[in-house]
C-alpha cells in the first residue's frame, strides 16, 4: 500500500501513533478534539540533537548534503510543534559536540561559500600568482591543484582547513559545550565514513544515556566495490560496523536500503551486541531557498520552455551514476539531426577520468551539451523548472532523489529500470534498460513527437502541484491514501521530517522500554 505523500513500502504511521500517550506533547488536537490527553504514564520529553559535521561548512550540493541541510530546516519547526524541547543543531570537534551558534554559523557559511566554488570566493590577486604557475607548467595536476574546479580547494585547502580549526576553536572556548544525558536523541544524519573521529564520542554520549539514532543513505560501496575501489569500500565497511555497533536505531532513506542494513546485521557474529532496530523513512522532494540568484549563463542555457530546452541529470560524476549512457543516447539522436540538448549537473567525483575526458572534447560541448559543477539551490531549482526532461540512468542508487525533485516541478522523467527507482518513482516514471543507449534515445524521441506521456511538451509546466496542497501529514485511517493513490504526491520536506520524527519517537519509547527493564 502506498504511504500518504510517500512511495510503496514505507507506512507513515497508525491513526494514533503507539508512543502518542506517553508523551505530553500529544494533544487531541491531532485528532481535532480540544484538551489533553491522560498521561497517567506519561515519560520526560525528550531533546533531539541533530549533527551535522560534514554538511557544516561543506560547499557541497549533492544528495546528502540537501538531505542534512533540508532535515536540519523543517525539524526545528516539527518539534516545537509537537511541544518538544527546541532541536539543537551540532558540530563535532576535538571528541565534543559543539552547539551552533551565530558566529560559528557566519564562519561555516563562509566556508561553504569558499569550497562550492574558490574561484569565485577567493579574490583575484590572491588567485593570480597559482594560475599563472598553473599555465607556464602546461601540467593538468599542476593546473588541478592551482585552479580548483567547483566543490574542490586545490591549493586553498590548507587555509580553508585552518580557518575552520580557528572558528572551532573559538566556539569551543566560548563554552557551552552539549552536556550529554537521558531524555536527549543524537541523530547523525551524515556522511561519517569521512569523519570517523567521531565514533568513540558517539560511544561516550551513549553510555551516558543518550540514545543514538543513525541514518543510513546506502550500502553500495559494500554492494559494489568496482564503483569506488578496494581501499573505500574497505573504509566504507568500517564505517557501517561503527554504525551498527553504536547506534540504539538505524533510519534508513529507503525500504530498499533498510532491508539491505538488516541483510548486513543479520550475516554479521555476536548479532547481540549490535542494533536490531532498523526503521526507514521516505525523503522530500522540493528545493529550499530557490529564490536566490541565478547566473546568466544558466538562465541563457535554461531560458527556453520550448523544445529547445536541455534534458537534465542531476548526479555526481561518478561511475555508478552512468553519464556514459546518457551521452550515448544523445550521440544517436544527434547524428540523427536531433536539436534536443543535455545538460550535466553535478560536482567532479572519482574515477571519472574517461568520463570526463570524452566531454571536455565532445564536439556538442557549449553548443547542444552543456555542463555545471556548482549550481545553487536556485540555480538547480531554475533548471528544473526549464528542462525538457530529467535522466537519471544510474546503476545503482540507495533513493535516487532527482525522481523526487524532477516529478516535484512536474517533469517528464527518464529513469533506468531498477527495484529502487520503482520503488521511488512507481508509474510516474518512464522506465528504461540500463547500458542501452538506443533505448533511452527511442524514450526520448517518442516523447519530444508526443508518443508518450499525456501532456505535450509545452503544457507540461502547469503539471507541478501547489506545494501548500501537498502532505497535509495527519493521521487519518488512511482514507486520503485510497484517495490519492492514483496520483503522485510528492513528499514534502517538512511531511519527510515529521515522520523521521514519528520514527524516532517510536524507537526512544521501545529505547527506553529496554532501560527499564
Amino acid at each position: 500500500m502506498a504511504s500518504n505523500g510517500g512511495f510503496a513500502g514505507i507506512r507513515v504511521g497508525p491513526l494514533v501513533p503507539p508512543y502518542a500517550r506517553r508523551y505530553n506533547y500529544w494533544s487531541h488536537k491531532h485528532l481535532g478534539v480540544p484538551g489533553k490527553l491522560d498521561l497517567t504514564e506519561s515519560m520526560s520529553d525528550p531533546q533531539l540533537i541533530i549533527d551535522g559535521s560534514h554538511t557544516l561548512g561543506s560547499g557541497k550540493n549533492t544528495g546528502i548534503e540537501r538531505v542534512v541541510r533540508n532535515l536540519s530546516r523543517e525539524l526545528r519547526s516539527t518539534v516545537v510543534n509537537r511541544g518538544l524541547p527546541a532541536l539543537e543543531v551540532v558540530t563535532h570537534f576535538q571528541h565534543r559536540f559543539l552547539p551552533m551558534d551565530r558566529r560559528l554559523e557566519g564562519n561555516l557559511g563562509n566556508l561553504s561559500a569558499w569550497e562550492a566554488n574558490a574561484s569565485r570566493f577567493v579574490p583575484g590577486w590572491i588567485q593570480a600568482a597559482p594560475r599563472w604557475i598553473s599555465r607556464i607548467s602546461g601540467s593538468k595536476k599542476c593546473k588541478k591543484w592551482m585552479e580548483p574546479t567547483a566543490s574542490h580547494l586545490g591549493i586553498y585547502k590548507v587555509p580553508h582547513h585552518l580557518y575552520r580549526l580557528s572558528s572551532l576553536a573559538g566556539r569551543m572556548v566560548r563554552g557551552g559545550l552539549l552536556q550529554p544525558n537521558p531524555s536527549q536523541i543524537l541523530l547523525l544524519p551524515d556522511a561519517y565514513w569521512t569523519r570517523r573521529d567521531i565514533w568513540e564520542t558517539v560511544a561516550r554520549y551513549r553510555e551516558s544515556g543518550v540514545m543514538i539514532a543513525t541514518i543510513i543513505y546506502d550500502l553500495i560501496p559494500l554492494t559494489h566495490p568496482e564503483y569506488v575501489g578496494r581501499k573505500r569500500s574497505e573504509k566504507f565497511l568500517g564505517y557501517v560496523k561503527q554504525v551498527v555497533q553504536n547506534s540504539d536505531t538505524i533510519i534508513a532513506i529507503s525500504k530498499t536500503v533498510r532491508d539491505d542494513v538488516q541483510k548486513f546485521i543479520s550475516e554479521q557474529t555476536n548479532r547481540e551486541l549490535l542494533c536490531n532496530d532498523v526503521r526507514a523513512f521516505c525523503l522530500g522532494a522540493e528545493l529550499a531557498n530557490v529564490t536566490g540568484p541565478v547566473r546568466k549563463n544558466v538562465e541563457e542555457v535554461f531560458a527556453s520552455k520550448t523544445s529547445s530546452s536541455p534534458y537534465l541529470m542531476v548526479a555526481s560524476f561518478d561511475p555508478r551514476k552512468n553519464h556514459a549512457q546518457a551521452l550515448d543516447a544523445f550521440d544517436l539522436l544527434w547524428e540523427e539531426g536531433s536539436e534536443a540538448q543535455l545538460c550535466f549537473a553535478g560536482r567532479t567525483g572519482s574515477l571519472c577520468n574517461d568520463l570526463m575526458h570524452r566531454i571536455e572534447h565532445h564536439p556538442q560541448l557549449n553548443k547542444r551539451l552543456w555542463v555545471f559543477h556548482d549550481l545553487s539551490d536556485a540555480e538547480l531549482h531554475y533548471a528544473y523548472e526549464h528542462c525538457s526532461g530529467v535522466l537519471l540512468p544510474s546503476i545503482v542508487e540507495g533513493f535516487g532523489l532527482p525522481i523526487v525533485e524532477s516529478l516535484w516541478h512536474g517533469r517528464k522523467t527518464f529513469a533506468s529500470d531498477t527495484p529502487i527507482h520503482r520503488e521511488v518513482g512507481g508509474d510516474h516514471c518512464e522506465y528504461f534498460p540500463l547500458y542501452d543507449g538506443a533505448a533511452l534515445a527511442a524514450c526520448i524521441r517518442r516523447w519530444e513527437l508526443g508518443s508518450i506521456g499525456s501532456k505535450s511538451k509545452i503544457d507540461r509546466a502547469s503539471t507541478r502541484q501547489n506545494p501548500d496542497d501537498l502532505n497535509q501529514h495527519g493521521y487519518d485511517g488512511g482514507d486520503a491514501m485510497v484517495q490519492q493513490a492514483s496520483r503522485f504526491v510528492p513528499m514534502t520536506w517538512k511531511a519527510s521530517a515529521e515522520q523521521l520524527l514519528d520514527e524516532l519517537l517510536a524507537a526512544y519509547e521501545t529505547y527506553q522500554g529496554r532501560r527499564r527493564k
